[in-house]
């Protein structure tokens, strides 16, 4: 069969970054290194979390800086922790992931921690491996 010829589903992420030319660049990485799709960003966990609760389904990856222009993106990861579904994944992206906020991290109930400034290419191969799993 000819995989040319099937439609190709891009893996959508959700990022909540307050940075603008980290955001850009994010999605820009994103998309040309892990093939997935940045479908929306927050710079606030109010603004994320509101946009979360009115498309529980349209993403599947929320990609999460804990140091937000307002409030704390650990509040986003909690919310999602009960509120998003088994295939949904929530990815901390943030400087200075010391032992103590990766822990706080994944007891927020995060698939994963990445340090922006050591761990980029690592990060970008956890959301290419995203793309392994068929959707919907």
């Amino acid at each position: 069969m000819d995989r040319t010829l099937l439609p190709t589903t891009m893996t959508r992420i959700y990022l909540i970054e307050d940075n603008p030319l980290i955001a850009t660049t994010l999605t820009d990485g994103l998309q040309e290194f892990s093939e997935c799709d940045v479908i929306g960003t927050a710079a606030t966990s109010t603004e994320a979390i509101d946009w979360l609760k009115a498309n529980p389904g349209a993403w599947d990856a929320a990609v999460i800086d804990v140091f937000l222009a307002e409030g704390n993106g650990l509040t986003v990861a909690q919310y999602l922790k009960d509120n998003k579904s088994p295939a949904q994944r929530t990815v901390v992206l943030m400087n200075y992931a010391t032992s103590e906020v990766r822990e706080g991290a994944l007891s927020a109930g995060v698939d994963a921690v990445f340090d922006k400034s050591l761990q980029l290419e690592a990060f970008y191969d956890f959301c290419a491996a995203l793309n392994i799993t068929p959707r919907r």
